[in-house]
C-alpha cells in the first residue's frame, strides 16, 4: 500500500506521505506528525475556550503550574513553560498587579521568589480546571481506558528516548518515574 487514494491524495490528509503509509518509516513519520499536531490542536482548543474567560495561554499556564507546584520558582516556571525568564517576569508582573499571584521570598535563599496563587485566582483556576476536564471528556469520549493506557505507555517510552537523546527538554520536564 502506498498510502495514496486513487485520485493521488494521501490516505491520511493530515500527514504528507513520504513513505508507504503502512511501512515502519511511514508509521513513524505519521506518528510524529500526529503527536505534534494533536498536542498543538488540543492546546489551541483550550486556549480558545479560555479566551472567553479573558485568560491568554501564558496566563492560564502560569496559573496551572502555580496550582500544581505552589511556591514554584520563577526560573523553574520559565523552563516548564519553555519561555525566557524576562517573558515569564512580565506575565507574573501582570498577574501580580491583578492580585492573582504573589511572589514570596524563599526562606533558604532570599534571592529566589516562590510563586503562589491568591484567593482571587481560585475561581479562575477552577474555571480552567473545568474547561480542561470538559475538553478532555469531549476529545477522549470514544477512547477506552485500555487504549489510553496503551497510548500513555507509548508516550512514556518516547519521552524516555528524548531523555536519552540529550536533547533540550525545556517545557516538558521528565516525570518522576521516567
Amino acid at each position: 500500500m502506498t498510502g495514496r487514494l486513487d485520485d493521488g491524495q494521501s490516505a491520511d490528509p493530515f500527514v504528507p506521505q513520504l513513505y508507504d503509509a503502512d511501512s515502519r518509516p511511514g508509521l513513524k513519520h505519521s506518528m510524529s506528525w500526529w503527536l505534534i499536531g494533536i498536542g498543538r490542536l488540543w492546546r489551541n482548543l483550550l486556549d480558545d475556550r479560555l479566551k472567553a474567560a479573558d485568560q491568554t495561554q501564558p496566563r492560564w499556564r502560569v496559573l496551572a503550574w502555580a496550582t500544581i507546584f505552589p511556591g514554584i520558582r520563577q526560573a523553574d516556571l520559565a523552563d516548564r513553560m519553555d519561555l525566557t525568564r524576562p517573558t515569564v517576569v512580565r506575565i507574573l508582573d501582570s498577574l501580580q498587579s491583578q492580585g492573582m499571584i504573589e511572589r514570596r521570598e524563599n526562606a533558604v535563599d532570599r534571592r529566589v521568589n516562590g510563586i503562589y496563587l491568591t484567593e482571587k485566582a481560585r475561581p479562575i483556576v477552577e474555571a480552567i480546571e473545568r474547561e480542561v476536564r470538559e475538553i478532555g471528556d469531549f476529545l477522549l469520549q470514544d477512547v477506552t481506558d485500555e487504549e489510553m493506557r496503551i497510548c500513555l505507555d507509548v508516550l512514556r517510552r518516547v519521552r524516555g528516548r528524548v531523555n536519552e537523546s540529550g536533547a533540550s527538554v525545556r517545557g516538558f520536564p521528565a516525570p518522576p518515574d521516567a
